[in-house]
């Protein structure tokens, strides 16, 4: 089967005038030993974009995908462009990273009246990677005995806050007319095919 064209709009094509009809956002690049990888869903849905012939900005920068590391100098401004002027904006919030940053920005497109997706691929719990979920965490009493006792507070406290960071996402936006929240990139098409009204 015959690869369809990347419909990804880079910062350097959106410096030359282009403009994305998505922002596909969410936290990016998650930490490993290994270095930054990219989180799970947003390729499969750049492969689906790409079939459907809708263009899309997507933040995550990295060597595999854009050929080079992000560049706050270029990317920062090019990103915000994106995400305000974009006809669509989809969140991935994953278990790994807090995504705090993410959230704050889809509590701005709520109060803006900007219609988003958030999509929870698999990231309505917090289990950063090297502590796992609040349950795994409170039973490792190996790494309490290594790291001590006021630092494990400190990183149960931030696995707390993760988590409840995303329970209080989805309340406090529950009402919200321009914000849908789905669990699978099934649920994401769908509702993409929801909103096609507004990708003309």
């Amino acid at each position: 089967m015959a690869a369809f064209p990347s419909r990804l709009i880079t910062s350097e094509m959106m410096q030359a005038g282009q403009k994305p009809t998505l922002f596909t956002g969410g936290a990016c690049n998650i930490q490993t030993a290994e270095g930054p990888i990219r989180n799970p869903g947003r390729d499969p849905l750049a492969v689906w974009l790409d079939e459907l012939g809708l263009s899309y900005f997507d933040p995550q920068i990295h060597p595999t995908t854009h050929g080079r590391d992000y560049i706050w100098e270029i990317d920062g401004p090019r990103e915000k462009q994106a995400r305000e002027e974009a006809k669509l904006r989809i969140y991935e919030i994953t278990p790994t990273t807090i995504a705090a940053i993410s959230m704050m920005e889809i509590m701005d497109d709520a109060r803006h009246g900007r219609v988003a997706i958030v999509w929870f691929n698999e990231g309505r719990t917090f289990a950063p990677l090297g502590l796992g979920s609040r349950d795994e965490f409170k039973n490792n009493e190996p790494l309490r005995q290594k790291v001590g006792e006021t630092a494990y507070s400190h990183l149960l406290a931030y696995i707390n806050s993760g988590r409840q960071m995303r329970g209080e996402l989805a309340a406090l936006l529950a009402d919200c007319p321009h914000i849908t929240f789905v669990d699978s990139l099934d649920e994401v098409k769908a509702a993409i095919f929801s909103l096609r009204h507004r990708l003309r």
